[in-house]
């Protein structure tokens, strides 16, 4: 019945954009409408000579519906949520100038959970095109997305890559202190920036992270290529996690259970334009060397519902025990692993008089065989209720803008995975609606 539903609404979702998008003549500024920063969507020019307010709101709805879970009874069971809907799940006011010549600084504001709070805050130096230092609080440059999740109306689809999804992240998003720059080829330009700041458990630990990105673009070729990566310290030391155990998920790599973990960071990423196509893909890897705290571990095994395999993976031999005769002596302590996600996306773009329509498909997949279903203790609830830590979605939906500043998007995912030995799958279907905004002040 599900992929039935998922058929229906993937013919739905095309059909209706080729119905009512009668192409005209595209123009090669048109092309890139579809996959902007919000700067260049709104005609920005960051660090401009003047100071610039802009930013963007934006509402959603969510249905997720047939969640698989195994009762008490060793049965698989599913269950549907409410609809969740946010009436404002983002709020974001950016500010950018310039100080003099070769000094800029920008914020992001962000509203979140009734209170406004400083996504970004930093100063930028430039001593040249290629050489040039950003210091305060900036999103790192990772991959294609890092640094513009926060800017919904711009990028295909709804979703975030799995890598970048809250509950499960492979890093953290931001970063204190960036050296970058670029170079001028002849087809296009080589880019590079090497990040480092606070080690994730804080300021406090004599730790020295590490990140790196480097990127190849043509917009005469229409590609983006490129690594980054990211060691979570560079001298050896072992970081902790974000937040404490019983806080929720991490806020990073690092996941609250553990007493020590160093990890790293590796993957590559591609983005295409072929006419009105876009293909992105990208690969990430992160292998662990961690140390769990015993003590943390039996509250899991006693108070987190986790399943037979997780159980096994942390109490190794010692698994067939009651709860009751389990010690702290009884957890396996040192682990070694490896986490791994991989995503395609393509999309479409159609102009009409009406707007532009851009129907899209995405594929996504991770791997982590030590996260745990329960979010109160740092678990993700998808990667976490399967059997082996693993899941697959599958994603369609389209974006409307009747104007370059708005956007309206549509989508329903899919997650397959592995559940109490069995191939079990739940939809969930989004909606939202997010409008840019732009305004000026003097500083002439």
């Amino acid at each position: 019945m599900q992929k039935k539903l998922f058929t229906i609404c993937i013919a739905i979702l095309f059909s209706s954009t080729a119905l009512w998008a009668q192409e005209v003549e595209q123009e090669e500024e048109d092309l890139g409408i579809f996959d902007l920063s919000l700067e260049e969507l709104l005609g920005i020019k960051l660090y401009d000579d003047r100071f610039m307010l802009y930013g963007f709101i934006n509402a959603n709805v969510e249905k997720v519906m047939n969640v698989p879970s195994v009762n008490g009874e060793n049965q698989t069971v599913t269950a549907s949520e409410p609809i969740s809907w946010s009436p404002v799940q983002n709020f974001h006011l950016y500010g950018s100038g310039n100080l003099s010549k070769n000094i800029g600084v920008f914020f992001n504001l962000a509203y979140n959970d009734g209170a406004i709070e400083v996504r970004e805050a930093y100063g930028n130096f430039k001593l040249s095109n290629a050489w040039q230092i950003r210091v305060g609080q900036m999103y790192r440059r990772f991959g294609l997305y890092n640094e513009r999740l926060d800017q919904i109306p711009t990028f295909v689809g709804i979703e975030p890559p799995e890598l970048f999804d809250t509950d499960h992240l492979f890093l953290t998003r931001t970063t204190n202190l960036m050296l970058h720059g670029e170079r001028l080829l002849s087809q296009g330009k080589f880019m590079y920036a090497l990040t480092s700041g606070q080690a994730e458990g804080g300021s406090s630990q004599d730790i020295i992270p590490l990140g790196w990105d480097f990127r190849y673009q043509s917009d005469k070729q229409g590609i983006i290529v490129g690594t980054s990566g990211y060691s979570s310290g560079i001298n050896g030391q072992n970081a902790v996690s974000t937040v404490g155990f019983g806080d929720g998920p991490a806020r990073g790599g690092i996941l609250p259970w553990m007493d020590g973990d160093q990890f790293a960071v590796f993957g590559g990423f591609v983005e295409k334009r072929i006419n009105r196509f876009l293909i992105q893909s990208a690969f990430w890897r992160t292998e662990h060397n961690a140390i769990r705290n015993a003590e943390n571990v039996l509250t899991m095994v006693r108070e987190a519902g986790i399943n037979q395999t997780q159980r096994n993976r942390f109490l190794g031999a010692n698994a067939g025990k009651s709860d009751a005769e389990l010690t702290a002596n009884d957890v396996v302590t040192e682990v070694n692993y490896a986490a791994h996600t991989f995503y395609t996306r393509l999309s479409y773009s159609l102009q009409s008089d009406v707007g532009q329509f851009v129907p899209y498909v995405f594929y996504d997949e991770l791997s982590n065989p030590e996260v745990i279903a329960n979010k109160a203790f740092g678990g993700d609830n998808e990667a976490g209720i399967t059997d082996d830590g693993r899941f697959t979605k599958l994603s369609a939906g389209v974006v409307y803008r009747p104007i370059n500043k708005v956007a309206i998007k549509l989508d329903m995912s899919s997650h397959v995975q592995q559940l109490n030995g069995e191939r079990v799958s739940y939809p969930e279907v989004r909606l939202d609606f997010s409008f840019g905004f732009d305004a000026l002040s003097g500083l002439e």
